[in-house]
């Protein structure tokens, strides 16, 4: 297989050094060799993998071989580009013909992602012309996705457009197949949406697809930054903005996640990022009640942390936040101060692991509904309401 590589290698030179001599005859007599040597590639690098037991050794193989071919379809296509500046005047037949090349390697470096994608890399960098065609490809799609000026939704896009496109355009280029895939994917899901919310009344914004994706670019994350803090100023009293918070929280934290997507992998994910943030402003806000509402303990509470007593429970403290939450959501338990009631369960209530429990710990937890803790308190209230069924 080795030498397969290395012959199409040194045939793929001759052809370039072939170039500035004009020689028509013998150029047209190396491009039919690369044509037979990478006809053999194809059975031959099939034949070698499955050969190979070892899966580590399989991936090494097939990545080592997709990046050479990479590495051998750049250089061909500096080649032709400065070729087809310096010779203008030449015939352009040669030009074509190198180009007629190139497309064999790209469809040579397409048979491996296609037969062999799982044991790839990821952050192989895509060749030089697929850059190019793809970023111009992205941009004529997010240039007809355009909004209007009074959409609502139109800064927050057009942050997004100008974030894809600098990746793109950067000075140095590296767009990997991961990236190509991860933009492709969401660029598509925004055509969808925008095609869906036209025909449905309840539509799936662009900001639930940029948390699902999590497309974490600083721009988009700064917008969102500055979205609360304008949302929130209309809003008067210290109660609604934390209703108004908790309703975000919840849209936050129900997005479904892409698992392994992210526009920027250096980057804090979009919605740990929201959840973070939302929650440090509820925090704010209950600190301001607190400041304001006169809320003492009575008199005959005061010392009653002196005495170690506490409640204790077969639940996690996942679960204890999501019956307090239930409580609260239900009215069953009325509280202005949602956190001194979480304060005082995390000082006097016990978990099934006899744990000491944070007052963050809880609060993060009440305001961070998992479905697995919902589903578990569901069927502890399913037995309770069987208890209460019957005579006590």
């Amino acid at each position: 297989m080795e030498n397969i590589l290395n012959k199409l290698n040194i045939t793929i030179d001759s052809l370039m050094n072939l170039f500035p001599l004009g020689e028509v005859e013998e150029f047209e007599k190396y491009c039919q060799k690369v044509h037979q040597e990478t006809l053999k590639i194809k059975p031959a690098l099939t034949q070698y993998f499955y050969a190979i037991e070892d899966l580590n050794i399989q991936k090494l193989f097939i990545r080592n071989h997709h990046a050479r071919l990479v590495s051998l379809n750049d250089n061909l296509f500096d080649s032709i580009e400065k070729s087809s500046k310096d010779n203008q005047e030449k015939d352009h037949d040669l030009i074509n013909q190198l180009k007629s090349v190139q497309q064999i390697l790209d469809d040579l470096i397409a048979f491996i992602w296609d037969n062999f994608s799982s044991y790839c890399d990821n952050i192989q960098k895509i060749s030089k012309k697929s850059q190019i065609t793809f970023a111009s490809e992205i941009i004529r799609k997010l240039e007809k996705l355009r909004l209007r000026e009074d959409d609502p939704d139109y800064v927050l896009y057009e942050k997004v457009r100008v974030s894809i496109i600098h990746r793109l355009e950067s000075i140095q280029p590296r767009i990997t197949y991961e990236l190509k895939f991860y933009i492709d994917d969401f660029v598509q899901a925004i055509e969808i949406i925008r095609a869906s919310n036209q025909e449905h009344s309840l539509p799936v914004t662009l900001k639930n697809v940029i948390i699902a994706f999590n497309f974490n670019s600083l721009p988009v994350i700064h917008y969102f930054a500055s979205f609360f803090v304008e949302q929130l100023g209309p809003i008067e009293s210290a109660k609604d903005k934390i209703d108004f918070l908790n309703h975000w929280l919840k849209n936050v934290n129900q997005v479904p996640i892409k698992p392994g997507y992210a526009f920027n992998t250096k980057h804090e994910a979009v919605n740990i990022f929201l959840s973070n943030c939302i929650l440090e402003e509820i925090r704010y806000y209950e600190r301001t009640l607190l400041l304001f509402s006169g809320f003492e303990y009575p008199t005959g509470m005061r010392g009653f942390a002196n005495t170690g007593y506490k409640i204790e429970t077969e639940l996690s403290v996942s679960q204890i936040a999501c019956l307090a939450r239930l409580f609260v959501d239900c009215q069953v338990v009325k509280t202005k101060n949602i956190r001194e009631l979480l304060n005082f369960l995390s000082v006097y209530t016990q978990s099934k692991k006899r744990e000491n429990i944070s007052a963050e710990s809880m609060r993060l937890k009440y305001y961070n509904i998992e479905e697995g803790t919902r589903e578990e308190i569901h069927k502890i209230l399913l037995k309770l309401l069987k208890k209460s069924s019957q005579p006590l």
